[in-house]
């Protein structure tokens, strides 16, 4: 199944707002300079209308229930992004949406987006940083205000309508949909690469992590036998291939010039850890289960110790009913630290349907002794009555 999908009603309010940003002067060649520390633009222009355009969908997306509104979360994606960003950064404001797809946005006027499907991909700061670099320097060159005169210019200011938004709608579906105009040509996706890895390695982050989070992306991408095109975050950049071989050389230029590389997987791990639970639940309801296979699997093996993520593994199974896989992951989530609660509950349900009736009982009678007022008491009772 493809992953594009309309929203007519954002998008056609979209376009309304688009019909009053005012035009240039016919004929009238663009080349705007890159952003400076305070730069407000007229309202009499095409920037300023983009400007306003920007402004109302983020006032939407203050008011978002799909917001994380955690101090501690902001403040740290916020500091990598002012250390990237540099005099710039009192301009951009961060916005982390809980939205299970691989994706960063950066609107016109400096509101960015960061979704958690990002979060939960990226192995640390570095790999993070290359994507928040790459829309700071789609913002402070002022490609999408390059994108929107070049498609009214062209008669064809209809064409970044034709947005996959991943289903969301309102005040974010707009702002991606401003934010996506930076995506009209390959040209400008590779400037942004490029600047982005000079912010990034300017702040001292590995330059082999650019390669790296792109090439974690693509094994995701090409795991889902249903996968009929790219992602509408990757549908105008450059290829994957010409991504990874392009930052790579560009790391293998410039890794030997300094030691001390960093990479910040500690202090990563430490700011993501209270939310990867629900973010690893939303990466299941998506519903591709090869993609969210290799995904586990990496991050089992970056943390081995993890019950969390074995408990993962096994709703990934149960949900695709490979039960005897479930069962297994399961018991590896309760052997380990910090087993959750609902690993009792998962193994319960697999040994279940495997006729496993001991395994079963022990299991539904853990999960009630440790959550007494569960929800689902009077389910696991019944199931327990069985047995």
């Amino acid at each position: 199944m493809k992953r594009r999908r309309c929203l007519s009603a954002a998008l056609a309010s979209l376009f309304l707002m688009t019909a009053a940003v005012p035009s240039a002067s016919a004929g009238q060649e663009i080349s705007p300079p890159a952003l400076s520390p305070g730069y407000q633009p007229s309202a009499a222009t095409d920037e300023g209308g983009l400007w306003m355009m920007s402004d109302k969908a983020e006032r939407e997306v203050q008011r978002s229930p799909l917001l994380v509104r955690d101090k501690a979360l902001n403040d740290y994606v916020q500091g990598l992004v002012c250390k990237l960003a540099g005099p710039n950064c009192s301009a951009i404001r961060v916005y982390i949406l809980n939205i299970p797809y691989f994706n960063a946005n950066m609107a016109p006027n400096g509101a960015m987006q960061v979704w958690s499907g990002l979060l939960l991909r990226s192995k640390n700061e570095a790999q993070l940083s290359f994507v928040l670099a790459h829309e700071i320097s789609h913002y402070l060159k002022r490609h999408t205000l390059n994108r929107y005169q070049s498609a009214r210019d062209t008669s064809n200011a209809m064409a970044f309508l034709s947005l996959a938004t991943g289903g969301i709608v309102g005040g974010i579906a707009s702002l991606v949909a401003v934010g996506e105009l930076s995506a009209y040509s390959r040209d400008q996706e590779r400037e942004a690469d490029a600047y982005g890895f000079d912010l990034v390695t300017a702040a001292g982050y590995d330059p082999r992590e650019g390669a790296a989070i792109w090439e974690q992306v693509e094994a995701e991408r090409k795991a889902d036998p249903d996968e009929e095109e790219p992602d509408y975050f990757f549908a105008s950049h450059p290829t994957s291939e010409e991504r990874f071989e392009t930052l790579s050389q560009k790391a293998a230029e410039i890794e030997k010039a300094r030691s001390g590389w960093k990479k910040g997987r500690e202090t990563y791990l430490k700011a993501i850890k209270p939310f990867r639970g629900r973010w690893l639940e939303g990466e299941l309801n998506r519903g591709k289960y090869a993609e969210s296979k290799v995904l586990l699997d990496r991050l089992i093996k970056d943390d081995p110790q993890s019950s969390e993520l074995r408990f993962y593994l096994g709703e990934l199974y149960r949900r695709q009913g490979e039960d005897s896989a479930a069962m297994t992951a399961y018991k590896h989530a309760i052997d380990g630290e910090d087993t959750p609660t609902a690993a009792y509950r998962g193994l319960g349900l697999s040994a279940l349907k495997m006729k496993e009736k001991t395994v079963a009982r022990d299991a539904f009678n853990e999960y009630l002794a440790r959550e007494p007022e569960a929800d689902d008491r009077a389910m696991i009772e019944f199931y327990l009555s069985g047995l």
